[in-house]
């Protein structure tokens, strides 16, 4: 690849990892959150 192609290159790049750096931060809060959640709902059928 020559620079030119590198100069939109990268930055298309960047945006890509970015999106999917989100998504696998995302998913890993998302199972965190349902966890506690189901915790707190166990807890609350057995009172």
């Amino acid at each position: 690849m020559d620079k030119y192609a590198l100069i939109s290159f990268i930055p298309s790049m960047a945006v890509v990892i970015g999106c999917v750096a989100i998504v696998v931060v995302g998913v890993k809060y998302m199972r965190k959150f349902m966890a506690e959640d189901a915790a707190k709902a166990a807890a609350s059928e057995q009172r």
